[in-house]
């Protein structure tokens, strides 16, 4: 007995996956190399064969809805195995990058953040607002501030305009982030609805923070199981950066109120300037040697617009936050405050526009992952990586 099927193929996304990454999509014709392969996939419904499948199809609707997206950590073990050189795992990749772009609110910053031009736009927001806010708090006094001993950056751009400023840019993503997810958990539900044998919300979260604090998924790659170290230094290293910058707002708004404690610059030994160090050091360490892999691996492994943007930005914004402080001890004020300017138009870049680029993952992951236990889905996975390491 035989009956039509409907399939509702978008070509104009089968077009963008293919100019972002995924050149080789049309190589698979489904031999499932790269799902016997794959430490990670689950055994009901494995990945990455059937995104392949979908994608070649053009099933936008889909593909956009699936979690198994953001279970894979892109070992590349499966392009490592395929037989036709499809390169699964840079489908998987671009699968995600457009699954950023559906969902992202306003739309139009991730798809300028796709481009040279775009970027460049979304960068000249912050090149503006900074530069003006630079310009109007010390032209009165005719910039003082490059002449003022010692070198203090707030003389530059006081607190209170910083926080005002970056406030507002995380306020701004954090409400993109929550219509985002909003819908892409809508859309999670609908794939995948949740059964009897999944976790309860919380145990899903804490069991979700412990993988992501741990890396266990990472340390089930073979063909890059070496990333596991520099994607703990670099996530370990930016928290860190996280605290420091929250530990040192919290320093100097009790020094406006009265209490007695020293104001920024903190002293070189002070427990939070030695947070901050260690912590730019490792997330230095840790992006540079992602930046080295990607380099190295460029010939197997095609990176987008989109991808390279990010890493920039990450690894620009960890290295002018050192120089900050190297230029700063050498005592030249032109190389510190132009590194100062520089890293915080690219702070502000990660910080406004991270639900709508590459930094995204940082959300869309852990909702995954989340679901996936409590969904129970989870079990499948476990399921399949215990027989793999049995066997």
């Amino acid at each position: 007995m035989t009956g039509n099927v409907s399939i509702n193929a978008d070509l104009n996304f089968v077009e963008k996956l293919i100019g972002s990454g995924s050149v080789d999509l049309k190589t698979c014709y489904q031999c499932s190399t790269c799902t016997v392969v794959c430490p990670l996939t689950p055994s009901d419904l494995p990945f990455p064969r059937k995104e392949m499948l979908a994608a070649q199809w053009g099933l936008k609707d889909r593909l956009v809805k699936n979690m198994d997206l953001w279970l894979c950590h892109n070992c590349s073990d499966c392009t490592d195995q395929c037989p036709r050189g499809a390169k699964p795992s840079d489908v998987m990749s671009a699968l995600r990058n457009q699954t950023i772009e559906h969902y992202s609110f306003p739309s139009f910053i991730s798809k300028a953040a796709k481009t040279f031009k775009g970027n460049l736009f979304l960068f000249l927001i912050p090149v503006i607002i900074i530069g003006l806010a630079i310009y109007i708090l010390n032209v009165g006094d005719n910039f003082a501030f490059m002449d003022t001993k010692p070198i203090v950056y707030a003389n530059m751009m006081p607190v209170v305009a910083i926080d005002v400023i970056f406030l507002s840019a995380v306020a701004f993503a954090i409400f993109n982030t929550l219509m985002a997810m909003k819908h892409f958990i809508s859309g999670l539900k609908e794939q995948f609805p949740r059964r009897s044998d999944g976790e309860s919300l919380f145990n899903a979260i804490k069991g979700t923070i412990i993988t992501a604090f741990s890396h266990d998924e990472f340390k089930k790659c073979g063909t890059k199981k070496s990333r596991n170290v520099s994607h703990l230094l670099m996530m370990y290293g930016f928290l860190g950066l996280f605290i420091t910058t929250n530990l040192v707002f919290l320093i100097h708004t009790l020094h406006e109120l009265g209490f007695d404690i020293k104001d920024t610059p903190l002293p070189f030994f002070h427990p939070v300037k030695i947070l901050g160090n260690i912590s730019a050091v490792a997330a230095f360490i840790g992006i540079s040697a992602i930046v080295l892999d990607r380099m190295k691996n460029s010939k197997v492994n095609i990176l987008s617009f989109f991808d390279w943007a990010f890493i920039g930005n990450m690894f620009l914004t960890i290295a002018t936050g050192i120089l900050c402080q190297i230029f700063r001890v050498a005592d030249n004020p032109f190389m510190s405050f132009l590194s100062y300017y520089i890293h915080l138009v690219m702070v502000f870049y990660m910080l406004a526009y991270a639900p709508q680029t590459k930094f995204g993952h940082i959300f869309y992951r852990p909702v995954a992952m989340v679901y996936a236990r409590f969904s129970g889905r989870n079990h499948e996975i476990e399921a399949m990586a215990e027989t793999v390491e049995n066997t």
